[in-house]
């Protein structure tokens, strides 16, 4: 399924040589700058790192590989800078139950956990910052939970449901649409995103009642996930 509308206000935002040597006689060509590959699903601390240089600018957080099962939350800064939207790329989740058939999914049901504790960006402070009691408390409240159900086909791969989100202390329902990208004789592959408000569930502060909250109000998640039937 693939959620366009979605998910979980649970979570929220995140940011982040060698000379040639020489012989009597004989150069060495320079080697090139390491840099490191990523893809969806990175190992922490695969995302590339900035330069070393002075006044290299700071590396993008990585973009998972959209074909691959990935969450990832984007989030902005209410005033708006070069590197928005900051990817909080999610490493564990899972699809811990899932009713349907794939040749006719109307009236099937989902329900997936994302650990909120394993997201990662390009800043390992920014990380624990969106991990701590200012935000998503990771230490208390680490488990999100999204049950989808009352499935319905909108038209031809397009299909809507509602999203029932447990996150931070509080749940949500939410209409939402998703699309099948691949079906196969016990699984289907989905893809979706929403936009929500993070208040929705607590996270953070206002920015209209705080000036010091450096957070955008809306976030966005973005999923691809592969159900099969449980």
């Amino acid at each position: 399924m693939k959620l366009h509308n979605l998910l979980t206000s649970t979570c929220l935002a995140a940011v982040l040589a060698v000379a040639p040597s020489c012989k009597k006689k004989e150069d060495k060509a320079p080697q090139p700058t390491p840099t490191a590959t990523t893809n969806g699903s990175n190992a922490e601390g695969s995302a590339t790192a900035p330069g070393s240089a002075a006044g290299s600018a700071v590396a993008p957080t990585p973009v998972p590989d959209e074909s691959a099962d990935h969450i990832t939350v984007l989030a902005r800064h209410k005033n708006p800078k070069p590197n928005d939207p900051i990817r909080l790329n999610f490493e564990k989740f899972k699809v811990v139950k899932a009713d349907f058939d794939p040749k006719k999914i109307e009236g099937g049901t989902a329900s997936i956990e994302i650990d909120l504790s394993s997201f990662h960006t390009d800043s390992d402070k920014r990380d624990e910052h969106v991990k701590s009691a200012s935000y998503l408390d990771v230490s208390k409240l680490a488990t999100a939970t999204v049950t989808i159900d009352n499935v319905k086909q909108k038209a031809g791969s397009s299909y809507t449901a509602d999203a029932t989100v447990a996150a931070h202390g509080t749940t949500k329902k939410y209409p939402v649409t998703f699309d099948v990208l691949e079906t196969k004789d016990d699984s289907i592959k989905i893809k979706g995103e929403h936009t929500f408000p993070r208040m929705d569930f607590a996270i953070g502060t206002d920015p209209a009642q705080n000036a010091d909250e450096s957070v955008a109000p809306e976030v966005t998640i973005e999923m691809v996930l592969t159900l099969a039937k449980t």
